[in-house]
């Protein structure tokens, strides 16, 4: 294994979490944007299949007269098709009143390109500085009653039309070129020492008689919709992330990553630089619209985006490098969103295991890890406005979570089970996230069973029925009937149990688990609690008469994040005794948001990340006692994130 500098490498460890945050006030309802301009294309020609709308696009301030439609919407409750007509409407937020005004970048040595943010903030009405913030306006939804969105031919002008008529403008990348790194690739010099040494022992120093096994992957993980930006690109298709960031509030601070990191450009460069401080191993998800712009399994394939993460995973190994790659990172399609509600429908599993299937196809051999799910339980539970916009069937936001659940599980095994059958290389599972929970107050039958309630809910919902029985938790069961929670048939679940090869964990904390002030019955009996249906709390401070907090607390605006070292080994080892795999554990992501970190006027005040760096020092050797106190298999740790997002 080769030798890490810690103080490099946790210098470089950069972390910035972006949050979601659903607009509290609500949103305007109503639709105005309208159908685009014409596309230039080299993937095909678009057949004039539908009927010819009059528009005017006041997003931009320019108007498409007599452009075709690319598409159709039928009526769910009928056989008839209906042409989509759009129409305009003055948008009732702030920002979407000033849609046509130019976004104002700040100049100078102070400008970091950031802008603050507050808990739940409103769209800004004024230009920031932020290079990547947009005139956040509503665009086209599906509306109050979803008429499915249905293509009538997948070329290249549809393409074009489509992201112009639910997406609007998008931002261009800066350049479009990859640019070759130096090697090897030159790492800066150590910053300065900060406190003496009787304070804080050099990376160098601590835990020496322990050492990371042989084959130990230490690295970095990222998401598509983060890192690569370039998101029309390469013949890539909208997600639903494209889409509903160009609603007030969606994204905490009306952003977009139609530029992001630009990984997608500057691959070999983020690669290198890993390599160089040491890493053998990048944790990434590929876009599903790269590979199949439309997302449907009767559309086709994006060739040039089947040859971006050929010519990535290749990069990988040659800075030796291995490539941990992740099928789905939350990016569902817009075109399977608008068209049957994503996740929502049973029929995205057959598109998924064919987005699955093709990639396996195309990098057997190159990948030997393979995640097919970015942390079900946060995903499924994304199904506000205005996702719930294109929801059928009577869905609401309280059943959506435990249907989404059903169907993404399914997906899971099929594709394990296609994985398999087409004797791929390598090992696959998918990723948990949260933690199972300390009791609040030791000792206390209360505080215990809220615990057993919150690794249910939070890891077993998943981990029970892939790990151990093919079925739901049944605490989960008990409390949430067939009406809400899918029963899975026996078939089912033989299919389901044993899909996974490898636990990955994304920890970045545990917490204190208490019981709700309600009390447990009350709770699970009123669907209007706030905490239903978990029913457990969690509690950030010592339950002793000053209130101690328990741990080093990361910016308040992500109070998820807290550095609770003293629980991680504990909570690794707990998991591998619960879902037991001969594949061993991961810490497949962990990270830390330095407190105002976004609001620092001076680079240098930024890149000084005590908080962070202590994170990343106390996880890793708490990683290292566990692998060799407790005995348990940590097969890896990938930190979050390689690049700033």
């Amino acid at each position: 294994m080769r030798s890490i500098n810690f103080l490099a490498i946790l210098s470089f460890l950069v972390w910035v979490e972006g949050g979601i945050v659903p607009r509290q006030e609500g949103n305007d309802t109503s639709s105005f944007t309208s159908s685009s301009s014409n596309g230039q294309s080299t993937r095909g020609t678009s057949s004039d299949s539908y009927s010819g709308s009059t528009s005017t696009r006041t997003s931009t301030g320019s108007t498409n007269a007599n452009t075709s439609s690319i598409y159709s919407s039928k009526v769910a409750t009928g056989t008839s098709t209906q042409s989509y007509k759009s129409s305009t409407t003055p948008s009732a937020s702030p920002s979407a009143s000033a849609s046509t005004s130019s976004v104002v970048v700040g100049e100078g040595t102070t400008d970091l390109g950031w802008i603050p943010t507050s808990a739940n903030p409103s769209p800004p009405p004024l230009a920031t500085t932020n290079k990547n913030v947009i005139n956040a306006t509503k665009t086209t939804s599906t509306g109050g009653t979803p008429t499915p969105v249905v293509f009538d031919d997948y070329s290249d002008d549809t393409l074009e039309k489509f992201w112009d008529d639910y997406i609007g403008p998008v931002q261009e990348p800066p350049f479009r070129n990859t640019p070759l790194p130096p090697q090897p690739y030159p790492l800066p010099e150590d910053p300065p020492t900060l406190f003496p040494d009787y304070l804080v022992n050099c990376p160098e120093k601590v835990l020496t008689q322990y050492q990371f096994p042989e084959g130990f992957l230490f690295g970095w993980a990222t998401a598509a919709q983060q890192w690569e930006g370039a998101v029309k690109d390469g013949g890539k298709g909208p997600t639903v992330w494209d889409w509903t960031a160009r609603f007030p509030g969606f994204i905490a601070d009306n952003t977009t990553s139609d530029v992001g990191d630009l990984g997608y450009y500057l691959y070999k460069q983020d690669i290198a630089r890993l390599s160089a401080l040491g890493g053998n191993v990048y944790s990434f998800s590929l876009f599903w619209t790269r590979i199949y712009p439309f997302g449907s399994a009767d559309s086709p394939i994006n060739e040039e985006g089947v040859e971006f993460y050929r010519g990535l995973i290749n990069y990988c190994w040659e800075q030796g490098v291995e490539p941990v790659v992740t099928l789905f990172h939350w990016d569902t399609p817009l075109a399977l969103q608008l068209k049957y509600g994503g996740f929502a429908s049973e029929e995205i599993i057959d598109d998924y295991v064919n987005h699955a299937e093709t990639v396996f196809r195309q990098y057997n051999g190159t990948v030997q890890k393979w995640i097919t799910f970015n942390e079900p339980v946060v995903f499924c539970s994304q199904g506000q406005y205005p996702i719930n916009q294109t929801f059928s069937g009577g869905l609401n936001t309280t059943v959506y979570p435990y249907t989404c659940s059903y169907h993404l599980t399914l997906a899971h095994a099929k594709t394990v089970q296609r994985f398999r059958e087409l004797n791929i290389q390598g090992q696959i599972a998918f990723k948990s996230d949260n933690f199972v929970g300390v009791p609040w107050r030791e000792g206390n039958e209360d505080d215990i069973r809220a615990v057993e309630r919150h690794g249910a809910y939070q890891i077993g919902i998943f981990a029970e029925p892939i790990y151990n029985t093919g079925d739901w938790p049944q605490l989960i069961k008990d409390d949430l009937p067939p009406e809400i929670l899918p029963r899975f048939s026996d078939e089912q679940k033989a299919l389901i149990k044993g899909t996974a090869d490898f636990f990955a964990i994304d920890g970045y904390r545990v917490g204190y688990v208490t019981a709700p002030p309600a009390g447990f019955e009350a709770c699970i009996a009123n669907i209007s609690d706030p905490l239903w249906p978990a029913c457990n709390q969690v509690n950030f401070y010592e339950p002793t008469p000053y209130e101690w907090g328990f741990a080093d607390f990361a910016d308040q605006r992500v109070p998820w994040l807290q550095n609770t070292w003293k629980y991680l080994r504990g909570f690794l080892k707990g998991l591998l005794e619960q879902y037991p795999t001969s594949g061993g554990i991961y810490l497949s992501e962990f990270g830390f948001a330095e407190p105002v970190e976004d609001e620092q006027l001076y680079k240098y005040r930024a890149t000084t990340d005590t908080k962070r760096e202590l994170y990343f020092l106390s996880y890793l050797g708490e990683v290292l006692k566990a692998i060799h106190e407790d005995g348990t298999d940590v097969r890896g740790t990938f930190a979050w994130s390689l690049v700033d997002k």
